[in-house]
């Protein structure tokens, strides 16, 4: 217990002294090869400092650390556009699969337009106008190595044209992800391990190689998270420790901050049933500012919900039970499972429990543990299981609404008066 807490105390000490160390980076980065592979991707990412090595868990996974991706359950599809400077676009357009037995899978597009340049010749005449534009393509696979470490590797394909000249490279990035304790997770990420070398008009290129280690700690029921991320760029002086911080407020908005390289990023994100949007803010150096915004759907893969049918009852009145429908799928067989009912005040009212698998159904007669009958209002639910290989997954939501009442108005009697 000791361990553990000095263990902790150091990782909060590097979390907020991110801001020093990022602050006297060097972002002396003109004119290295491959460099829009290293600006990152996703407006949750951004709106964190870019610390996000050890919490990516969406589709920008694939491109922060692909062993991320055994720890997601739904398949996914994520989107986003940034608007940078001088008529420039960054896009990426991104979605994964996950597998019972195979791992999980992903496939990501990365694209960066430079707009419109004037084009002179030597007499500095015009000759017309060019546009400079990177690609690169993602195809990853991630899968959990022992329990509670996942591994994950991309292949990814680049492409780069200006002017008249085009060339494509090849190259690999791999990724480990573990966690530590119950609330800390540790990922490393090796970009360009195997470089790309991409050839525009007579020299190759080779990209260089980054080096990323991060950790991410949750607080407060996961309202807060603190990210940190320290880079190293092979060949290059600089190194940057950035940091990330999000409270989520009533389940739905968060709000977040951190420090990219010693300036200040701002951001916001509107969770859905279904997915999400995300907003981010990051000043750039004298150019003026990015804002980047992205869109997440979920749907299928592995998860758990419930269903209560009827979602509204009166434990007094003729229809005095709710049955409660459990639906959950996991990678592995279900070894225990948890169900609890919440009340508005956010106080535990019914829980049911037990080893094995689940049952298809629950029922609750409006009653808390101890017997007694609840009070009227909306109740919500959490769902947990674990599974035989370590697996857990978890679930909310509203279930029911309990109504001993019955409905409510007037009654008029209109008398008319006969002359």
């Amino acid at each position: 217990m000791k361990y553990k807490f000095i263990s902790i105390l150091i990782i909060l000490i590097a979390l907020f002294q991110g801001p020093f160390f990022s602050a006297s980076a060097d972002e002396g980065l003109a004119g290295m090869p491959g460099v829009f592979l290293h600006m990152g991707v996703g407006a949750r990412a951004y709106a964190m400092g870019q610390a996000y090595t050890a919490l990516a868990n969406d589709p920008t996974a694939i491109y922060w650390n692909p062993a991320a991706l055994a720890n997601q359950n739904p398949f996914q599809v994520y989107f986003m556009h940034s608007v940078l400077f001088f008529d420039t676009n960054f896009d990426y357009l991104a979605g994964t699969v996950p597998t019972r037995e195979l791992g999980s899978f992903g496939a990501g597009l990365l694209f960066l337009n430079s707009g419109e340049f004037d084009q002179r010749n030597e007499l500095n005449q015009e000759l017309g106008s060019f546009s400079i534009t990177d690609l690169a393509f993602f195809l990853s696979w991630s899968k959990e190595i022992f329990r509670g470490l996942s591994g994950g590797i991309n292949y990814k394909l680049v492409n780069q044209r200006m002017l008249n000249y085009s060339g494509i490279g090849h190259g690999f990035d791999v990724g480990f992800k573990t966690r530590l304790f119950n609330r800390l997770d540790t990922g490393l990420m090796f970009l360009n391990l195997l470089s790309p070398k991409v050839k525009l008009a007579y020299d190759s290129q080779s990209y260089p190689m980054q080096v990323k280690f991060g950790v991410a700690m949750k607080f407060l029921e996961d309202k807060l998270v603190l990210s940190s991320d320290i880079a190293k760029i092979m060949g290059w002086e600089s190194t940057y420790l950035n940091i990330g911080a999000e409270y989520t407020f009533m389940e739905k908005l968060a709000l977040r901050a951190g420090f990219y390289n010693g300036r200040l990023t701002l951001g916001a994100g509107f969770s859905l049933s279904k997915g999400g949007i995300d907003y981010s803010h990051k000043s750039v150096s004298d150019f003026g500012s990015n804002h980047s915004f992205a869109v997440k759907y979920e749907f299928g893969g592995f998860g758990v919900s419930a269903k209560a049918i009827p979602d509204i009852f009166s434990p007094l009145g003729e229809q005095n039970i709710s049955r409660i429908q459990l639906f959950a799928k996991a990678r592995s067989d279900i070894s225990e499972w948890r169900f609890e009912i919440y009340n508005q005040k956010g106080a535990l009212i019914r829980d049911f429990f037990e080893k094995g698998r689940i049952p298809e159904q629950i029922v609750w007669d409006g009653r808390d543990n101890s017997g007694a009958l609840v009070e009227d209002g909306k109740y919500k639910y959490r769902f947990e299981i674990w599974t035989a290989t370590g697996e857990n997954l978890k679930g909310d939501g509203t279930l029911v609404s309990i109504d001993t009442k019955g409905p409510t108005g007037t009654l008029g009697l209109g008398l008319e008066s006969e002359e």
